[in-house]
């Protein structure tokens, strides 16, 4: 439930509550890390709002009067949640703080009155250690405004890419103040391809969904796919947007290899031989440690262009999953994937299935796989996962497929007109599930004690 915090001059150290918020001992009052003795009050004249006096708000680095939510402890009544999105690649500009992904991150915090949250963005250099506060960007009606805050009751990693969320900073901060702090993360790691299926391979619930898949590939490899399948799919374990994936199909006595390269231009080869083909492909590669091998699934197919499916599915305030948005993806003719970057097409799922009934036999599937997906995955990880984007396909017998899941799915998607509205849906979900998390780390506190 949310409430209106109102920050105003009045009688010192007192907090007004309305009569539904009902107190058991509590004499603190807290806003993210930081707590402070008050006295609280309850108002019959007050109805879902919450007043606190000017130097409390001082104390505990209150921004601004905003709704938030309020949860309880043994002793504390804390209020928020404050919000804290952690990422890289800041600039001075006051108009555009994280360079072109300043969009994204307006977009994002513009959520934060339906949810009832305080949410800002922040980087490495915005931290101060001494004082356990943060100097985060927050977006207002008035455009990008800098507050110093304490430091949040949740996280949400938002760093671009795996090289910096690598970086050692990054890491010490994160392991900082995850263990000194106690704040909980959610979407803290990128997902990597091999220990993705590794984990899902294990859940007899989720391994249906997985293409055959082997690691650290070999020629011996490749030829014993391409005997079994016809076409393989070589992919680097820790790729994003397509960049490094080669199909390889053997028909009439020949190897064709199909790959986006260093330019961008979608390319096609033939070889009268698989070694041949390694040789001149994969020669300065030296040994594909880093890349699995999957069968190639023969895709259904629109017009003569293959079809998969991006799924989001998010968690929720009450922390359960749903389905957030589903597109269709549409390849380029000569492209390997159906990735934006490589030419492909967004469509609504409405777009290419006209039929309702087919339409809704498909979403129905769609749905049923990226939740089951999303349940196994977070069980056999064990962290806390607010939103996933599966990559998703469907044979032509009409089974359903995984080729990939990712914890910081792009919004490319969300280009289309039709489907800005989940691109909003997305957001406030990833701030109620802060609230979800925000809650759940309060009551194991209390639990502690009681």
């Amino acid at each position: 439930m949310k409430y209106s915090l109102i920050i105003q001059e009045g009688e010192e150290n007192t907090i007004y509550l309305p009569p539904d918020i009902s107190l058991s001992g509590q004499t603190m009052v807290a806003f993210g890390n930081m707590s402070t003795p008050c006295r609280f009050i309850s108002s019959p004249l007050l109805d879902k709002q919450i007043i606190i006096a000017n130097d409390v708000a001082k104390r505990l680095y209150i921004p601004f009067s905003a709704d938030v939510h309020v949860f309880f402890d043994e002793d504390t009544v804390h209020l928020g949640p404050l919000v804290g999105i952690f990422t890289a690649g800041f600039t001075k500009s006051p108009l555009r703080p994280v360079r072109k992904r300043s969009f994204f991150f307006a977009k994002l915090l513009s959520q934060e009155k339906k949810v009832g949250v305080f949410a800002f963005v922040f980087g490495a250099h915005h931290i101060n250690w001494e004082k356990g506060t943060i100097t985060g960007y927050f977006y207002t009606d008035s455009g990008w405004t800098q507050h110093e805050v304490p430091f949040p009751a949740v996280i949400y990693n938002r760093l671009p890419n795996r090289r910096i969320e690598n970086d050692e900073t990054f890491q010490a901060i994160k392991e900082t103040l995850k263990t000194a702090y106690g704040i909980p993360w959610f979407n803290e790691n990128f997902f990597n391809k091999r220990e993705v299926y590794r984990l899902l391979e294990k859940h007899p619930l989720s391994r249906p969904y997985l293409p055959d898949t082997s690691f650290s590939p070999t020629i011996e490899t490749a030829g014993q796919f391409l005997n079994r399948y016809g076409e393989v799919y070589l992919k680097p374990a820790n790729g994003s947007h397509g960049l490094g994936i080669h199909h390889i199909l053997k028909k009439n006595m020949k190897y064709e290899c199909r790959f986006r390269d260093k330019q961008g231009t979608n390319r096609s080869q033939s070889f009268p031989t698989l070694s041949s083909l390694w040789k001149n492909i994969f020669s300065q590669q030296k040994k594909l440690n880093s890349y699995i091998i999957q069968q190639g699934i023969r895709l259904i197919e629109i017009n003569g262009r293959k079809v998969d499916f991006r799924v989001h599915t998010n968690k929720n305030e009450e922390g359960n999953w749903q389905v957030s948005a589903i597109a269709a993806k549409i390849a380029e003719k000569t492209s390997v994937t159906t990735h934006i970057h490589s030419g492909g097409t967004v469509k609504t799922i409405e777009e290419i299935f006209p039929d309702q009934s087919v339409r809704g036999h498909i979403l129905r599937q769609l749905c049923d796989a990226a939740l089951t997906l999303s349940r196994c995955l977070e069980e056999q990880l064990q962290m806390n996962i607010g939103e996933i984007g599966f990559d998703l396909g469907i044979d032509r017998q009409h089974r359903i497929w995984m080729f990939e899941a990712n914890s910081k799915p792009g919004r490319s998607i969300f280009t289309h007109p039709k489907l800005k509205q989940y691109d909003e849906l997305t957001a406030m979900l990833s701030l109620a599930y802060a609230v979800y998390l925000s809650k759940k780390t309060t009551d194991k506190r209390e639990a502690l004690f009681t």
